[in-house]
């Protein structure tokens, strides 16, 4: 039985109309028939249909002209052409025109219903690639960018401006900053964004793997190589590729790398035959390749190569307004991953996360959330449910404050804390924005904000 599909029959012989109402009705179709195409096109105005089986010829118009205006109007419905034998060349066009497949008569209902089950299956498919393409754009939004600090709001600025550009992009940061979320996030904003991204950790595996995997292979290339393969490099020709955590990747391939981008080529390992490519190359890295040039363990003209754009994701502890509106997000969904829905927040567990230093970034927080959000057993988070990972314990946590009862709002919270870290440091500036995790211009910017005063007559602020 199947779930129901709508399928609509359109013929002028009362007959045939009626057996394959009969027929289809039979194996769990709802079906509705027409006697011309005119009425046809009046019914499909009025409801939705997964298919057309429609004869060729018919009086008035026929199943041709039916078939264009219903692609023309109607793209998704599959439709089927009904056709005798002599009249195979105007069923040969109808294909031309966008049908799904002709069946002549006179035909075995097996015969159809092989035909209509499987044109249901293509409509399906196509349905779910849709859906899956859509729900990949929305992943790769920018909507996904919290980005409500002045650091983070530059760095969005210049990915819309470089993102359309076929360029290629450094991307820089610390581990766990969001670097392949940007990389994404460039893909989808590029001409290439119906096309594939695929992403590759250098890091991950052996050199010839590594190669293999970016460049494909020939029969034979090596052992247990028993069949060619596309690389990568290839797989993504005319989308995106990332090479995140570039600064691991022996030099050897490195050296291939940069053939790559200059010559828009390659030549799969244990193959004479180089094959043209054309896919935009971004790269992320955690560490300073210039410092890797100086050593000389990274190439220097690979380095200029690639550092076209370069887009800096600042670490979280330097951006200290994106933690509570991710935690906030993280939060949401953690909640209805986890089927925990309408999970808050106290005071205590958002200074618990204000006053932690955060080495691991965007990917510590999102994990110390689910973590929180998993060990719930009350509605509400607070701080003795926010903990961390062992490996960075051994960074204090700094003075943790409530927030006071008048206070209601997380601008009250983060004022309170500042103005308390400025009181306890003598209003000094350096030492505070160190306590903070914070760049003095930043802390600058927030004292002027929250109109903060100092409260005694001490030093003036270095």
């Amino acid at each position: 039985m199947h779930t129901m599909e709508k399928i609509l029959i359109v013929d002028d012989e009362i007959a045939l109309r009626q057996s394959l109402n009969i027929l289809l009705a039979r194996h769990g179709y709802s079906v509705e028939t027409a006697d011309s195409a005119n009425q046809a096109l009046s019914i499909l105005e009025n409801e939705h249909f997964d298919m057309v089986i429609s004869d060729l010829r018919m009086k008035e118009m026929n199943g041709l002209e039916l078939l264009r205006r219903i692609k023309t109007s109607y793209p998704d419905i599959e439709v089927i052409i009904l056709t005798a034998f002599g009249s195979i060349g105007g069923a040969v066009e109808a294909m031309k025109s966008g049908a799904f497949d002709y069946v002549t008569k006179p035909f075995k209902n097996e015969q159809l219903l092989v035909v209509v089950e499987k044109a249901l299956e293509r409509k399906k498919l196509i349905s779910e690639v849709k859906y899956l393409r859509e729900a990949l754009r929305k992943d790769f939004s920018e909507d996904n960018v919290i980005a409500q600090s002045p650091q983070m709001g530059a760095v969005m600025d210049l990915v819309r401006k470089i993102a359309p550009q076929n360029l290629t992009v450094l991307v820089s940061g610390d581990s766990g900053t969001g670097k392949e979320v940007i990389a994404k996030v460039i893909h989808s904003l590029s001409s290439r964004k119906d096309d594939r991204f695929f992403a590759i950790n250098c890091s991950a595996m052996p050199e010839q793997l590594l190669e293999s995997e970016l460049f494909g292979h020939a029969k034979g290339a090596f052992t247990g190589a028993s069949c060619a393969k596309k690389g990568l490099l290839e797989e993504a020709s005319g989308g995106t590729l990332l090479l995140d955590e570039i600064g691991e990747m022996p030099l050897t391939i490195q050296a291939k790398i940069l053939r790559v981008l200059e010559e828009r080529a390659l030549r799969p390992v244990g193959s004479n035959v180089e094959t043209e490519i054309d896919v935009r190359i971004l790269a992320a890295a955690n560490r300073d390749l210039s410092e890797m040039v100086k050593a000389g363990t990274f190439r220097e003209d690979l380095y200029y190569r690639l550092d076209v754009i370069r887009i800096h994701i600042p670490p979280l502890r330097e951006r200290c307004e994106d933690i509570m509106p991710m935690a906030e997000h993280f939060l949401r969904r953690c909640s209805e991953e986890l089927g925990k829905p309408g999970l808050t927040m106290e005071s205590s567990a958002v200074n618990a996360l204000l006053n932690y230093n955060w080495p691991g970034n965007v990917r510590e927080l999102k994990n110390t959330i689910k973590r929180a959000v998993a060990l719930a057993t009350r509605d509400t988070l607070e701080k003795d449910d926010i903990f961390f990972a062992p490996n960075v314990l051994s960074h204090p946590r700094r003075l943790e404050l409530r927030r006071p009862a008048e206070s209601n709002t997380l601008e009250d919270t983060q004022r309170e804390h500042i103005r308390r870290a400025l009181i306890s440091n003598n209003w000094n500036y350096t030492k505070t924005s160190k306590e903070l995790g914070i760049g003095r211009t930043t802390l600058w910017r927030k004292v002027k904000k929250y109109d903060l005063k100092q409260e005694s007559p001490v030093s003036q602020p270095v």
